[in-house]
């Protein structure tokens, strides 16, 4: 009995291994689970605790042991058959697979299963992959929802926990990772018979497949030299996967089930002119999709070019897919319209719109794929698409490293009446009028025009907007002002405010100074607002400077004498007065360095009638007592009453001790009479 191989095919949960097994019961063919397989894999790397991503994580495999015999899967000896079909081993299986090492282990254990006797082999790239040249192959499919139904049903019976959203959802996923693994995908052979099983009994399933099997076996049966198994005639652009059996420097042979080997010449490998040698390039046992680029009676020539060509198309459309950059050669100038482009034999084309400013022939550029059609096998790509990116991403990098507070240099960009619009390399920010200058200015582009380099101050940034300022940088008014003058210098400022408390004085632009009214003088009666006017130039000294604050405080009589600091005198001393002024309630006078008061009511005695001003005029001099003094107030009252009082008493108490009868009072009063 001749060899003969099904390879059975179709996506989680579709019925392959329990139709396989079925078919195989029936037709007492050999049933090889390579599903189950890789589930024991996974099984025991999730019983070892290591990384499932990583790779270099299944070296264990050397050291174990998984056979299948008789529908029943053993690991390192041990019946796992229903442990292998749990949730979890499910979820992680298609992780497992998507590995070069692990695939090459058991692929190789799964090519050996199949070398002899009648074998049904199920899994999900047999047709493809494993077992390429089987006698019939067959893709099994069911919609997502029917084929998560069964598997909802299947773990229920086994008393798992289950919800069909979640088992459709693990489907959904598992589908997804089958398709889209890197090596070996899940997709249906193209020489494959699919069977769609959504509204199929397994019955109905297994006696189709076995219809097609017998099917297959009797049109074989009926060439008397069966078990010769001969090869078709090959022509000229068949494709044929070899095997590689021989390797020298410069051709390859492989074995394409002919009468003879295939012969590969290194040209015919590889477009790659740097490519030397096959040795390092490819191994034996390694098998090779290729065409036939010549046949003649000793020989059979195949070549890869074309394979390559397909498979650079395919980047092509995979690079749409995934949004990847490829890198392409530019071959040819299209007038007005744009450039052809060649990426790995496949021509395809960058309009003008999409190309960069400047390209030159033989340039090499990583374009985006932006339109692909498989019919045609031509594409359009871009590179402005790229640059577009590249920008975005430039200056997304540039706006997150800027920092609230930092110092830029940047270059005018625009001007306009509200401010000026500052340009780094790939950002902008608004610099409002208000921002440019501590000193306001109503026409911005009297001072600022488009070019200038300027240094500016990050006031915010939110929202991709940056909120600039020149100001910051610059000495305030105040810092510039502290910076020419010193705590205690005499500066003369012009008054250009009155205030209750004081006067503000204009000490240079934007710079004003208070001069409070207990700096305006020693006297504290004297009457500021009565001395001054807006406009007046005052001469003060500076008691405080802060220019953080802005403020400037100043003193009038720390630059005037204050004689009251020499006045020692005490309440009823005796001083010599000057008179100084005649008033109708007095008399101004000065006395000790200091001016005095002396009331109406202490100038003149009982018997003096009339007023002070007939008695005093300026320039008189008399003895006055200090009847009120306060230095700190300057005040000072006196009282020449007191003492003119005093010696009028004298004197009439002179007369009154003689012991003259006769005494008139003529006599008592003579000495003043006299006067």
């Amino acid at each position: 009995m001749r060899n003969f191989v099904v390879a059975l095919d179709g996506p989680a949960g579709s019925g392959k291994s329990s139709i396989s097994k079925l078919v195989a019961k029936k037709l007492g063919f050999t049933h090889i689970d390579t599903g189950a397989m890789y589930r024991a894999v996974t099984l025991e790397a999730l019983r070892r605790q290591v990384n499932l991503e990583d790779e270099s994580s299944y070296e264990f495999l050397k050291d174990t042991s998984i056979i299948y015999q008789n529908n029943i899967i053993y690991l390192n000896g041990e019946n796992v058959s229903e442990e292998i079909r749990s949730n979890e081993v499910t979820k992680n299986v298609s992780t497992c697979c998507k590995f070069g090492y692990v695939r090459e282990l058991m692929v190789t254990y799964q090519r050996e299963s199949a070398k002899k006797g009648r074998v049904l082999m199920d899994g999900r790239d047999i047709g493809t992959v494993v077992l390429p040249h089987a006698d019939l192959k067959i893709f099994l499919t069911a919609t997502a929802e029917e084929r998560a139904k069964r598997r909802c049903a299947e773990l229920k019976d086994k008393g798992a926990i289950v919800t069909y959203e979640s088992v459709l959802e693990d489907i959904q996923l598992r589908d997804y990772k089958d398709s889209h693994r890197e090596i070996a995908p899940l997709k249906q052979a193209e020489d494959a018979i699919p069977i769609d099983t959504t509204h199929l009994t397994m019955d109905e399933v297994a006696n189709k497949i076995i219809e097609l099997i017998n099917e297959r076996l009797g049109s074989m049966e009926d060439i008397k030299m069966e078990d010769l198994n001969l090869p078709k005639k090959l022509r000229i652009g068949d494709q044929v996967v070899g095997t590689v059996v021989t390797i020298t420097d410069k051709t390859i042979y492989l074995d394409i089930h002919q009468f003879t080997e295939g012969t590969m010449h290194l040209d015919h490998y590889t477009k790659d002119k740097s490519v030397e040698s096959f040795k390092g390039l490819v191994n034996i046992g390694d098998e090779i999709e290729c065409q036939v680029a010549r046949v003649n009676e000793e020989n059979i020539y195949l070549s890869r070019l074309s394979q390559l060509s397909k498979l650079a198309f395919q980047k092509v459309v995979e690079a749409k897919e995934k949004e990847q950059v490829i890198e392409v050669v530019v071959t040819k100038a299209v007038p007005n319209k744009g450039y052809n482009v060649s990426f790995e034999g496949n021509s395809l084309f960058m309009p003008l719109s999409q190309s960069p400013a400047e390209v030159q022939i033989k340039q090499k550029l990583e374009v985006r794929v932006i339109e692909v059609n498989e019919a045609r096998k031509n594409a359009i790509v871009s590179r402005r698409v790229i640059e577009r990116e590249n920008y975005a991403k430039a200056k997304q990098e540039e706006f997150d490293a800027i920092e609230v507070g930092q110092t830029l240099k940047g270059t005018i960009a625009k001007v306009e009446k509200f401010g000026l619009f500052i340009r780094f390399a790939y950002n902008q920010g608004l610099l409002r009028i208000n921002q440019y200058d501590h000193t306001f200015t109503n026409d911005i582009t009297a001072v600022a025009k488009v070019g200038d380099e300027i240094e500016v101050k990050v006031l915010s940034k939110e929202n991709g907007k940056l909120v600039l300022s020149r100001k910051a940088l610059l000495d305030t008014p105040y810092e510039a002002y502290a910076k020419t003058v010193k705590v205690g210098q005499t500066v003369k400022g012009k008054v250009v405010n009155k205030l209750p408390f004081g006067l503000l004085l204009e000490l240079a632009p934007n710079v004003k100074g208070l001069l409070h009214q207990s700096e305006y003088s020693h006297n504290p009666n004297d009457n500021f607002n009565a001395f001054v006017i807006i406009g007046d130039e005052v001469e003060c000294a500076i008691l405080a400077l802060d220019p953080t604050k802005e403020k400037v405080s100043l003193s009038r009589k720390a630059l005037m004498d204050n004689p009251w600091k020499r006045v020692t005198a005490k309440y009823g001393d005796i001083v010599e007065v000057k008179v100084t002024e005649v008033l109708d309630n007095g008399l101004q006078v000065e006395t000790l360095g200091v001016d005095g008061f002396v009331p109406a009511s202490e100038a003149l005695t009982d018997s003096q009638n009339g007023s002070v001003k007939d008695y005093f005029h300026v320039g008189d001099t008399a003895q006055a007592e200090i009847i009120d003094i306060k230095p700190q107030e300057w005040r000072l009252r006196l009282s020449i009453r007191k003492l003119a009082t005093l010696e009028e008493r004298k004197s009439f108490e002179k007369y009154l001790e003689e012991e003259d009868a006769t005494v008139t009072l003529g006599d008592v009063y003579k000495d003043v009479l006299k006067k």
